[in-house]
């Protein structure tokens, strides 16, 4: 059955003819399948703990200033605005997971670059409720693709026993009060000892990844990194203007 719907899925979204931002023909030659307008928002300068955008010469971010984070570091492949924003939102919400392996090849170049030695792989789980709805984990996804680059085996470590509300629009302290004892380890789930990479779609103020992180070193875990496909800008307004970006976002990725 897997295989068959591998199929219908190269069948109905062949890979190299169109870009998978725009639709726009692909030249003979592109890279991770972008028309040349299309343009991933990639952070000149990162905090070296989070790894979200800073001003240029900042080393750390006042976020990271301020708290110690649960997680060694974190990276992202782009800035979660404009084209990448809209890749996210298909691969979340239209159904897209043909894009995986694509974002997967982008997140492997920035794990390379990170020079990180990990044990095994995980991702950050939905609510059994959402996955049933949407029919699948994005973030599951693109860590099982990037396990296969990586040469390392994806692991649901994390399950999340508590069904919680929307983020959008709230502080940085609600979201961490939202996700605090949502997360468990799987039952059976082995991380004594390990280093372990936590893999999601987007970081936004890295209350999901700490507190996932959390529950892993309760269970023996030694260290854990954080890798996602975008992560928003340190300076990023989490409120009403977060609401209206992604509203806009999702409006964008339906158009296209």
């Amino acid at each position: 059955m897997a295989r068959w719907k591998e199929i219908i899925t190269e069948a109905l979204y062949p890979s190299g003819i169109k870009c998978i931002v725009c639709d726009a023909e692909l030249p003979e030659e592109s890279r991770f399948e972008l028309c040349e307008k299309c343009k991933l928002p990639i952070a000149e300068t990162v905090c070296s703990l989070c790894g979200r955008e800073v001003v240029f010469g900042n080393v750390i971010c006042d976020q990271c200033k301020e708290e110690r984070l649960p997680f060694a570091a974190a990276r992202s492949s782009c800035v979660y605005r404009d084209e990448a924003a809209t890749l996210v939102h298909k691969l979340k919400y239209r159904d897209a997971r043909y894009l995986a392996p694509i974002l997967a090849e982008m997140m492997f170049e920035t794990f390379t670059a990170a020079e990180w030695q990990v044990d095994f792989i995980t991702f950050v789980p939905v609510h059994k409720s959402k996955r049933r709805a949407r029919g699948y984990n994005q973030a599951e996804l693109l860590a099982t693709e990037l396990g296969k680059r990586i040469g390392k085996e994806c692991v649901p470590a994390l399950e999340k026993k508590v069904k919680t509300k929307s983020m959008v629009r709230q502080t940085r302290e609600r979201r961490r009060q939202i996700v605090s004892g949502a997360f468990a380890l799987t039952e059976g789930a082995d991380v004594r000892g390990k280093t372990v990479l936590l893999v999601d779609d987007v970081l936004t103020t890295g209350a999901t990844a700490s507190e996932c992180t959390r529950i892993l070193k309760q269970g023996g875990c030694k260290e854990a990194y954080v890798l996602t496909f975008a992560a928003t800008p340190v300076n990023a307004t989490i409120g009403k203007g977060e609401k209206r970006h992604e509203t806009r976002n999702k409006v964008r990725a339906k158009r296209l």
